[in-house]
């Protein structure tokens, strides 16, 4: 029993949302990138006027696991939360097969 237990969480640990299923847009993001490096970061979408908003969707993942997407909104020419949160990071070009669609 113990056994299933174990494969079942780590089956789940792997089973996240796309951020673009999540939050779906009828435009692509004007900026994309990722935080991190190639195993393990946070993916980072940007559309700087959508709507009347600035809105950013963001996604951590690492190799066995990941969060659920989040949306964080502003009004356009503003800040969010997410942008003040990772405006420390380095950011590099979105990982590989991490491209909004």
């Amino acid at each position: 029993m113990r056994a299933y237990l174990v494969v079942l969480v780590i089956g789940l640990g792997g089973c996240c949302a796309e951020p673009w299923r999540a939050y779906p847009e009828s435009t692509q993001p004007g900026e994309q990138y990722s935080t991190g490096d190639a195993t393990h970061g946070e993916d980072v979408y940007v559309w700087d006027c959508l709507g009347g908003s600035r809105v950013v969707v963001s996604q951590y993942s690492a190799e066995n696991s990941c969060q659920a997407p989040k949306r964080a909104t502003a009004a356009c020419g503003g800040t969010t939360e997410t942008d003040t949160r990772l405006a420390s990071e380095n950011h590099g070009p979105i990982r590989s097969g991490r491209a909004w669609p």
